[in-house]
């Protein structure tokens, strides 16, 4: 998503431009340097959040803001507190489910899933099929005096299937399905899979989305279709969630101006490795350094903190500044989450957000930039601009970084990206990758868009197009990367992993998937949507194009 959300780059658009770039400090160079062989050494052991790393990582970013004499952002403080999840503690005697006074056996024939609550109940099932209730698809799942005090038995999967064109799409959350059921009175549910396509609900989780109820599935299939028949069942679970402490870092510029521009980056990583790692031994715990992802980002943030400390340039000064440097992005932006919602504690108007997030590896001069729809004042300010370098511009305010977080509370945004690489979430992002001078060129073009800003009154807000807000869940995989700053009809590869099913099947880096099974991709969600109808062991025809011919292959998941 990165983290598995939709990046949705759409192409570049034409604008005149006429206006050298401005040129930043040459001197800078040395800091960018000095900041990412820092925040990206060993020593800070992958900066993930609740470590000592992650620490380390917060307190050098306070030194910087103390440095150059800015104002802590929060009340006296360089730094906000919010919890992040660790994981999920469970015991075996807590949690247990006797089926005819057998006991099953905990993870091989049931587990508690992330939506339970804690209890235990001993009660007879209920059979309730897909527990769905609407008179608009004339459908009636759920006999209300059943299931009052009993445990319901509900299929995992909908009467048509889970795809993206099912009838009861509306149906397919699990979470509505078992509030419906709570609400008639049920006192626990076990979800089953006998009957349509579905993925079992995660068997690990970090964290709970409790709806106060236990809820178990039932992964023995024998036991799964005894269950749709009314049985006497008892229930236990006890699930205890484990949290990490986390910061965010922020610190301001007080120019006397009436709007104040927020300048953002993630700070954190993945540790040594482990979920959202691609690195192919991860049994094996290895540092994953995240130079590119975000220490490049980070850098960038404090760079543009140190010169925009000591500027007297006019255009430059007539905005105040926030920057922030949030952590647990890698974990779904939960450090801009939990910003964006004391937002009212500042008595700040906001112009715009910019956001950067792995601006470390340019190529042919090439820059991602994400959010140009998100206000009409955009277009006005990129179009005369000419920094030598190639923008690649799309206008969804919405992606897999820390902008989403403020696109949604109506701010516009612009998120500065130089595309994907092999390195990408593996510990071989280092800093000996790191191209520095792409990243100066990336901050001189987002200075040049600050002083291209007029000092306006109000600068408004305009709602993009957002196809998903997050990614379909799949179990299987192509074992592919896809080419993130490609703009065309498709998805293009920007590389191959060995021995994986898109591998196997003869496809490398700069093919263009153009179909899987029966639908046409035409982007990354489409994509998605094609991949989350397979399951291991399924087979299925995919189109690319290569060298401008298309070509078949048949892929074994």
């Amino acid at each position: 998503m990165k983290k598995i959300w939709l990046f949705l780059l759409i192409g570049p658009m034409a604008f005149a431009q006429t206006q050298p770039c401005y040129n930043l400090p040459a001197n800078l160079t040395e800091y960018i340097f000095k900041d990412i062989n820092y925040l990206a050494s060993d020593a800070l052991e992958g900066r993930k959040p609740g470590s000592e790393g992650a620490l380390l990582a917060r307190d050098y970013i306070v030194e910087t803001f103390t440095d150059l004499g800015l104002s802590p952002a929060f009340k006296d403080s360089y730094f906000e507190e919010f919890t992040v999840p660790n994981r999920v503690d469970r015991s075996a005697d807590g949690n247990y489910m006797f089926y005819k006074s057998d006991a099953l056996k905990l993870d091989e024939d049931f587990y508690p899933v992330y939506l339970s609550g804690n209890g235990q109940i001993k009660a007879e099932t209920e059979y309730v099929s897909f527990g769905i209730e609407s008179a608009k698809l004339d459908r009636d799942d759920i006999d209300d005096e059943d299931v009052r005090d009993q445990i319901a038995v509900m299929e995992l999967s909908s009467p048509d299937g889970i795809h993206p064109h099912s009838k009861y799409k509306d149906w397919h959350d699990l979470a509505k399905r078992i509030k419906l059921l709570k609400s008639k009175g049920a006192k626990a549910v076990i979800l089953i899979h006998t009957e349509g396509n579905a993925n079992p609900p995660d068997y690990k989780f970090k964290s709970l989305d409790a709806l106060g109820i236990p809820v178990v599935y039932v992964r023995n299939e024998k036991i799964a279709k005894k269950l749709r028949r009314s049985r006497e069942v008892e229930i236990s679970v006890s699930l205890n969630e484990v949290k990490d402490q986390a910061f965010n870092v922020a610190a301001r510029i007080d120019n006397g101006a009436r709007n104040t521009i927020i300048i953002g980056a993630h700070y954190d990583h993945l540790g040594m490795g482990g979920e959202g790692s691609r690195y192919l031994n991860s049994e094996e715990p290895m540092v994953h350094n995240g130079a590119d992802d975000n220490a490049s980002g980070t850098s960038g943030l404090l760079t543009m903190a140190r010169f925009l400390a000591s500027s007297e340039d006019k255009d430059l000064r007539k905005f105040n500044y926030l920057f922030i440097a949030f952590s647990a992005e890698e974990m779904g932006l939960l450090g801009s989450k939990h910003f964006v919602k004391g937002m009212e504690r500042f008595d700040q108007k906001w112009l715009y957000m910019l956001n950067m997030d792995m601006i470390g590896r340019m190529e042919e001069s090439t820059l991602a930039l994400s959010g140009v729809g998100t206000s009409p004042m955009w277009a006005d300010i990129l179009a005369s601009l000419n920094c030598g370098i190639e923008v690649k511009m799309s206008e969804s305010g919405v992606g897999p970084s820390d902008h989403t977080s403020f696109y949604y509370q109506d701010i516009p945004v612009l998120h500065f990206f130089t595309g994907t690489h092999a390195d990408y979430h593996k510990p071989s992002d280092d800093v000996e990758k790191i191209n520095f001078d792409g990243i100066f060129r990336t901050l001189c073009y987002l200075t040049s868009i600050i002083r291209n800003t007029p000092a306006v009154e109000d600068f408004p807000f305009s709602a993009t197009k957002v196809e998903s807000t997050k990614a379909p869940k799949f179990s299987v995989t192509l074992g592919v990367m896809p080419d993130y700053l490609y703009n065309g009809n498709g998805m293009k590869l920007d590389g191959v992993s060995p021995d994986k099913p898109a591998s196997k099947a003869g496809l490398k880096a700069g093919d263009i998937i153009t179909q899987l099974g029966e639908v046409q991709v035409s982007n990354m969600q489409t994509y998605m949507e094609a991949l989350a109808q397979f399951k291991a062991g399924d087979k299925a025809d995919l189109l690319y194009q290569r060298d401008g011919k298309t070509l078949r292959a048949q892929i074994q998941f």
